[in-house]
């Protein structure tokens, strides 16, 4: 909420931002907690509630809110939004900030779409068979699905790798390049046939789970990560998972130690494809003897 400051008779400052220390000479909003900011220290406090949504599940029921309401958010309904994020994803928000979070991203789903419509208009005009489409990062050339797709989600021309980038959470981004930087063969964002991956390593066998701390806390999503987590172990995959705050304080430590498993994952299932063969053919061996007999 923005508040306005008041002024001695001396003409000296009644508040200064208990963040950044800027003289408060005009306006200051207050924090759930109490703390007096600045107008700039407020943005800030806003695109990092945004990031933990942005960061969690949590994002797409508020996608799904912005939507439903176009902008015209009954002030009940958002008290009520508000004591989900707090109870089922741990995200802490006052009414008045999530009110404006909410209209953040009701500006950039409208941006999104007229992005969208003006790339379809361009697409429109250029329309001719003998054009060809590269992907604006990688310069890989696109085949026409490919190519529409992108364009109808992401209104801009993007290969299937970088199209999985855009989806893929920060934290992901972030395990996932710091694996490739280790020479891992890693998928971003996969489909498996029971469940969503984070990162697979299809070599090792192995699915990467990066979990905000409703994961841990909340007893019906819990059991359903271990639901899937018994689904892949069924596909012969097992799964590491790590929490957002794990990424943040020790990304490197973690990259570093899941490239070492992943070779020895790798030599193990190549000593196990082996044996399985050698076992193969000796079943063949005996099978074909005891026909000859």
């Amino acid at each position: 909420m923005l508040y306005f400051s008041g002024f001695k008779e001396d003409g000296e400052k009644m508040f200064d931002c208990e963040r950044c220390e800027k003289k408060l000479w005009t306006s200051y909003h207050k924090l759930p907690d109490g703390t007096v900011v600045c107008n700039d220290c407020y943005s800030i406090y806003l695109m990092q509630i945004l990031d933990k949504i942005n960061d969690t599940k949590a994002y797409d029921i508020t996608y799904n809110f912005v939507k439903k309401y176009q902008g015209k958010f009954p002030s009940d309904l958002i008290q009520e939004l508000v004591r989900l994020l707090e109870f089922r994803y741990n995200i802490t928000v006052d009414v008045v900030a999530l009110s404006e979070i909410l209209h953040i991203i009701r500006d950039k789903i409208e941006k999104e779409e007229a992005i969208k419509k003006l790339a379809l208009f361009e697409r429109e005009l250029k329309k001719d068979s003998s054009i060809v489409n590269f992907c604006e990062i990688c310069n890989v050339r696109l085949p026409k699905s490919e190519f529409d797709y992108s364009m109808e989600h992401f209104g801009k021309p993007l290969c299937m790798v970088h199209q999985k980038e855009k989806r893929a959470s920060s934290h992901a981004l972030k395990v996932y390049d710091a694996l490739k930087k280790r020479g891992i063969d890693c998928e971003l964002e996969p489909y498996t046939v029971h469940k969503h991956v984070d990162i697979s390593i299809k070599n090792a066998k192995l699915n990467i789970g990066i979990d905000g701390e409703h994961h841990s806390l909340d007893p019906e999503q819990l059991h359903l990560d271990l639901i899937s987590d018994e689904n892949s172990l069924k596909e012969g995959f097992a799964t590491k998972h790590y929490t957002l705050r794990d990424i943040d304080d020790n990304l490197e430590g973690i990259a570093e130690t899941l490239a070492k498993v992943v070779q020895q994952r790798i030599k193990k299932s190549q000593k196990d494809e082996i044996s399985a063969s050698k076992e193969t053919k000796h079943n063949l061996s005996n099978t074909h003897k005891k026909r000859d007999k």
